[in-house]
């Protein structure tokens, strides 16, 4: 088998009402993920090729599915040192994740967090500089996943970036040895193997740019097991 089998099963990371120091132990695992395996390098990297090209200031971005929100309290720490103004729209649809979410930003004027469906932002059309979603495709089905797409191509003027972690062996087992090997948390311990085979294969990954009419999208490969969806302002190639 090319690749593990493809689970439809939920996450704890969706559910509601769960242990609140549990669930926060989750969150907590998945921004070690994105700081360990190179989400948060991933997305600031992006950035500042969207910077250097997007006239005007202050720099909108939107990430849709926020989680705790540590990639737009990254994306403030990454401006201040350059003198950049940003304003990060941080969008999530769970109550429970955006209190976490609130209690890590306090302090961080630069993010506004809202409750948003991922299917219906609540955002004019080509309204953000940039809009971005991190390793959070995976939650939702194919039709799903473009419908999310196609919102997020909607509301970006200067471009977007995608990104989720592929569904591969190496994924499957990293994730396996990751929170078993270096986490505690029995929720994490569950949804990072389950992450990996709930997302997509590389040609999945290409069908679902396809599905959603997303022209002009480059999808790279990040070395460490993610698909990356990038759509560079006024068809620039990034380099």
């Amino acid at each position: 088998m090319r690749h593990p089998p493809k689970s439809q099963a939920p996450e704890f990371l969706d559910m509601r009402g769960l242990e609140p120091r549990e669930f926060a132990g989750l969150l907590a695992a998945v921004r070690r993920t994105n700081r360990w395996y190179g989400g948060r390098t991933l997305v600031l990297r992006h950035l500042e090729r969207f910077a250097a090209v997007i006239p005007g200031r202050p720099l909108v971005i939107v990430d849709v599915a926020t989680a705790s929100a540590d990639i737009p309290a990254a994306i403030v720490r990454w401006a201040r040192t350059r003198g950049l103004a940003v304003r990060v729209v941080a969008l999530d649809l769970h109550p429970d994740i955006l209190r976490v979410a609130r209690r890590l930003t306090a302090g961080l004027p630069e993010v506004l967090l809202v409750r948003a469906d991922a299917f219906a932002l609540p955002l004019a059309d080509r309204s953000a500089d940039v809009v971005l979603n991190a390793l959070a495709l995976h939650h939702f089905s194919f039709d799903e996943a473009v419908r999310v797409l196609r919102e997020i191509a909607r509301v970006a003027r200067g471009g977007f970036v995608v990104n989720d972690v592929l569904r591969s062996w190496p994924a499957y087992l990293g994730a396996l040895a990751d929170t078993w090997l270096l986490g505690r948390n029995r929720l994490a311990r569950h949804d990072g193997p389950l992450s990996v085979r709930r997302s997509f294969t590389w040609e999945e990954f290409g069908a679902l740019a396809r599905a959603a009419d997303l022209d002009g999208v480059e999808i790279r490969r990040h070395r460490l097991q993610r698909a990356v969806l990038v759509r560079w302002p006024d068809g620039r190639d990034g380099r």
